[in-house]
């Protein structure tokens, strides 16, 4: 079968779908989205707001939405060890922890907290924040993955959000977070995944 094909662009969504993609290990092919490329005829039938990532499987089929993309790779690698068996509890807190990255944590982040600016520290999009960061914090006090301590598809997604928080400086007040992202970016497979976001652009 013909290997994914992963639309992205450096440092957006697109570059945790890179990360898990080097953490299967399989093979794929990348394309860079740039500017203007994104309002393409082309690319918006990959992706209907011209966003990133968008993911060609090797079916044909494409799809977009970071959360699904990853949920879905994982789901068709499992010799990776992603996610759990279906029907499975470990598959079902993977779920879980995937939900709470896009909703609890990027939802305050990214729809409030970034558009506050710098300078700003309290706001509902704060609090929101802060509430979903201390439930996680005592999670990661006890382990250091969300799922059964072992390295899911759900820590991909976590840490990848966390790491917007943690370069605010919003992390500071829960050391366990601020280890939990230094141990997903010593990952080899983020480092893979760092180097080709960072590689010189022609």
């Amino acid at each position: 079968m013909t290997p994914p094909r992963l639309y992205y662009m450096p440092r957006t969504r697109s570059s945790r779908v890179l990360w898990l993609l080097e953490e299967i290990g399989a093979s794929y092919d990348l394309t860079e989205i740039r500017g203007a490329q994104r309002r393409s005829a082309e690319h918006l039938l990959r992706h209907p707001l011209g966003r990133v990532p968008a993911l060609q499987l090797g079916d044909g089929a494409t799809m977009f939405e970071s959360a699904a993309i990853c949920l879905q790779l994982a789901d068709l690698n499992p010799a990776a060890g992603l996610i759990g068996p279906i029907g499975s509890t470990e598959r079902g807190l993977v779920y879980q922890w995937v939900v709470f990255a896009v909703s609890e944590l990027e939802g305050p982040l990214f729809g409030g907290i970034r558009e506050l600016g710098e300078g700003v520290t309290d706001s509902p999009a704060h609090d929101r924040f802060d509430k979903a960061a201390a439930a996680m914090h005592s999670v990661l006090l006890e382990r250091d993955w969300l799922v059964e301590d072992r390295f899911s598809v759900a820590d991909v997604m976590c840490a990848s959000v966390l790491q917007g928080a943690n370069a605010r400086g919003l992390l500071e007040p829960w050391p366990a977070l601020e280890g939990y992202v230094q141990r997903a970016e010593a990952r080899p497979a983020y480092a893979r995944a760092a180097a080709i976001s960072d590689r010189p652009r022609s």
